[in-house]
């Protein structure tokens, strides 16, 4: 077996896994798969705007902050990309909705009309930025640090096209991004300057990454109705194989995988839960042989709580 560390796998990944290992006929398949898509297109508009931004530049000194996860008391928010001036800061949130974008000022909701006319009504971006706007806000006073905070979301799709927009808080596409934040900087009173890396080493040094809770908690789905067993890459049979020293043996194809042991490991700490017993792990794993689990636990850097007969390993997850 490879050797290696126990990781919670990306949000896609973890989807995913989750979609393999449900029966088909799960009433949550369908609904997963939908939320499979919506995040899969969230981080290529995080990336699209990533890539935009590394390309821009400003006659001063600025710094990019990509996401950006910051907590004061019991509140906490998550930045997509985050602009910062010695005079103002920008938070930068990004969207990847196509079809035609209607930001309804009268009833103060947010949806599109898909290519087929469909209409799907939305949580508002806007708000979500304000709401980054003020907490930000907080937190530089809070510090004693006087910037202005302004906001700006960027639609990254492609095919999108804005029906109405509202008025208090600039929204643009992707290829417009620059002329956007060139307007924004260039309107900034100077009043009070910062030192710019100052302020990095204190975001850096509070950032509190979001724990993701396994998905099973998180849609309240049974971990029972998962499919056991380790998964052969090749041909993707469940279960039917053996541990050798190069890795999993699929009885079913002959193919070796010498990531198989490790990515199952992955898949129980991000689906199911953070902590894992021998005999947690042979369930899951379909092992008939303590020994056999015993041998995995040891292998990937897990933390060990308890006495030998109740003993939990726990992945390491950043605080």
């Amino acid at each position: 077996m490879e050797r290696g560390v126990a990781v919670l796998l990306t949000e896609v990944q973890a989807l995913e896994a989750l979609i393999r290992r449900l029966p088909a006929q799960h009433p949550y398949q369908k609904f997963l798969e939908v939320e499979l898509h919506k995040v899969s297109a969230g981080k290529r508009g995080e990336e699209k705007l990533l890539k935009k931004l590394d390309e821009f530049n400003w006659k001063e000194g600025f710094l990019i902050f990509p996401d950006v996860s910051l907590s004061q008391g019991n509140q906490r928010i998550q930045m997509d990309s985050l602009l910062l001036t010695d005079s103002q800061a920008i938070i930068i949130e990004s969207k990847n909705i196509h079809g035609k974008i209607h930001f309804d000022s009268g009833t103060g909701e947010f949806y599109r009309y898909d290519k087929g006319g469909e209409k799907t009504v939305m949580d508002d971006p806007v708000i979500q930025l304000k709401r980054n706007m003020r907490f930000f806000n907080e937190w530089l006073k809070s510090r004693e640090l006087d910037l202005v905070v302004k906001g700006l979301v960027v639609f990254t799709a492609k095919e999108c096209e804005f029906i109405s927009k509202p008025q208090n808080v600039p929204i643009c596409k992707t290829y417009q991004l620059h002329e956007y934040l060139y307007s924004m900087l260039g309107a900034a009173p100077r009043e009070s300057t910062i030192n710019v890396k100052k302020v990095k080493k204190l975001i850096d040094s509070q950032q509190t990454p979001y724990k993701r809770v396994p998905l099973c908690d998180y849609y309240r789905i049974d971990p029972s109705a998962l499919i056991g067993g380790v998964r052969c890459a090749d041909c993707g049979i469940f279960g039917s194989g053996t541990i050798k020293k190069a890795g999993w043996l699929c009885n079913k194809c002959g193919y070796t995988d010498p990531t198989a042991i490790h990515n199952t490991l992955n898949e129980y700490f991000s689906l199911i839960s953070h902590t894992i017993s021998n005999s947690e792990l042979r369930k899951f794993f379909q092992l008939e042989s303590r020994h056999a689990a015993s041998r995995i636990l040891v292998k990937y850097g897990m933390e060990k709580s308890g006495a030998k007969k109740v003993r939990k390993y726990k992945i390491g997850i950043p605080n």
